[in-house]
């Protein structure tokens, strides 16, 4: 019991730091975004996802990329993670909202200039 406590309480902690690390990253590309600097938002895509990061992504993500406050979530799972900037609700109980993907490379968060809209 102690140990699933412990091991409970780690996961927690790591989450915690990880939605950190999340949401101070996704404060910098909402800084690149407002001011359409470009070259800065690429550089918070990750490597993989930069040669597809064009105009049309930029857009996107810049029109979705809602502050985070009180109705935002994230979540994480493993290395990739999921922004809701607001999430709302379906019937009361199903999540919903537009989400905004981002993965861990490294020791890093990057956004993948995924955007999916509910």
């Amino acid at each position: 019991m102690v140990l699933a406590m412990a091991a409970g309480l780690c996961v927690y902690v790591t989450t915690r730091r990880e939605e950190a690390q999340i949401r101070a990253r996704y404060q910098q590309m909402r800084m690149a975004l407002s001011s359409s600097d470009t070259n800065t938002a690429l550089t918070l895509v990750a490597p993989q996802h930069r040669s597809g990061f064009d105009g049309h992504r930029f857009t996107m993500l810049n029109s979705f990329a809602k502050p985070l406050g009180p109705r935002s979530s994230i979540v994480v799972l493993r290395g990739e993670a999921v922004v809701w900037p607001e999430r709302t609700s379906h019937y009361l109980v199903l999540p919903g909202g537009n989400t905004i993907e981002m993965l861990k490379v490294g020791k890093e968060w990057f956004f993948t200039g995924k955007v999916h809209i509910d």
